[in-house]
């Protein structure tokens, strides 16, 4: 199991216990009228396939090439769990011998992805001071070389020229004189992959993947292009990047 795949886990169960538990306490839409343990398993059970649904989304965009911000990430998340609890509600209505018109359908929906909407947000939000707590305690020594226009900006990828490296940035690119191996190492706990025996590319500066003829190239956010070569192909698809 990739590292990828294992976070996707790893925070769908947390994301899903927690969620559980908060709203068996709260029981929103009439569920107090339940025993507290049976709103424990109703709610947690739900939140359990929220998550499921939730860790689909970004899976489903990379393959078509997307790159979604992280707006548009709780949003996608929230539908796409949103829309697999609906189903799971549905499917047990039938079993309960209980008729639902479309517009019924639609209406719970709604009710449905109020409570995930607010859940993805406020998950994105905890990932996101936790994503800069970690870069403030633990800053990428590579950050140190560049020009003070660099130094704040987002890493997307290096490339080797010659002796040189070449850093592309949110802000522009940078030259700085290393090895590319050595300057790997120093992009610590920046997510990324080396891709090409010249090339190391950041999860979060990937634009889109393009495939062609069994090549995978991984385009920047400006407009730069990586090779992603045969011997890395696999290492692209388990990190879930294409």
């Amino acid at each position: 199991m990739s590292n990828r795949i294992q976070k996707i886990a790893l925070s769908g169960i947390g994301i899903g216990l927690i969620s559980g538990i908060i709203l068996s306490i709260l029981g929103p839409y009439r569920t107090t009228e339940f025993p507290y343990f049976v709103r424990l398993i109703y709610w947690t059970s739900l939140s359990f396939v929220g998550a499921l649904g939730a860790g689909l989304f970004l899976p489903l965009v990379r393959k078509t090439g997307g790159n979604p911000s992280a707006i548009q990430t709780a949003i996608g998340q929230s539908i796409t769990a949103s829309i697999l609890v609906t189903i799971c509600l549905v499917i047990l209505n039938i079993y309960r011998s209980d008729k639902m018109s479309f517009l019924q359908v639609l209406i719970l929906f709604g009710f449905v992805w109020v409570i995930a909407i607010v859940i993805s947000a406020i998950a994105h939000m905890a990932e996101r001071s936790m994503n800069s707590n970690l870069q403030g305690s633990s800053r990428p020594a590579i950050f140190d070389r560049l020009k003070p226009q660099y130094r704040n900006a987002q890493i997307y990828a290096l490339t080797a020229e010659d002796h040189y490296v070449r850093v592309f940035t949110s802000n522009g690119e940078d030259l700085i004189l290393m090895r590319l191996s050595d300057a790997i190492k120093e992009v610590g706990s920046i997510n990324g992959l080396t891709v090409h025996r010249s090339w190391w590319v950041a999860e979060a500066g990937i634009k889109s993947i393009q495939r062609s003829g069994g090549k995978i190239q991984l385009e920047l956010h400006n407009g730069r292009i990586a090779p992603v070569s045969r011997s890395q192909n696999k290492k692209v698809r388990e990190a879930g990047w294409a």
